[in-house]
């Protein structure tokens, strides 16, 4: 051997060609497709009733904080308020509380200067209704309920 490497040993051999598919065909789509068409139908009612829950966690934290809020009033006033309001002026209530609209309305009746109940009433959908209150003594209660489906609480009690 003269040290160099043309000997038919050492030469590289052209690669193999092999017809590789361009793509997926049409039947391959429509299969995987329909799958996953057939696997979100199954999840969305999972997925609104997991949604109507987290907002019933929020209105149930929102109704801890009214709660909170009219017992840090009353210690300075030995009087409860049915003001939202007021409760906001003062600092003792968040204003996004006050001002909810979209999902539920907040509201507070005194029967007297030492008892008070804070509601939170669905609104704004057609298939969940109902409410939830809180009185003087921290006592929760209530649900919301749409047909055909088992009824929601705060998932706090």
């Amino acid at each position: 051997m003269n040290g160099n490497c043309t000997s038919k040993r050492y030469r590289r051999q052209p690669a193999r060609q092999t017809h590789l598919p361009d793509g997926f065909s049409l039947l391959e789509v429509m299969i995987v497709l329909t799958i996953m068409g057939v696997l979100i139908s199954m999840a969305a009612p999972s997925f609104q009733r997991a949604l109507e829950q987290s907002r019933a966690d929020v209105a149930g934290a929102n109704l801890r904080a009214i709660w909170s809020a009219e017992r840090l009033y009353w210690l300075e006033n030995h009087s409860f308020t049915d003001d939202l309001n007021q409760l906001e002026s003062l600092g003792l209530l968040d204003p996004t509380v006050v001002s909810a609209t979209t999902v539920y309305v907040y509201a507070v009746t005194t029967a007297d200067s030492n008892s008070f109940t804070a509601t939170a009433t669905r609104t704004g959908s057609e298939r969940w209704s109902g409410d939830f209150s809180v009185d003087q003594t921290g006592a929760f209660s209530g649900a919301i309920e749409a047909t055909g489906e088992v009824s929601i609480q705060p998932g706090f009690q």
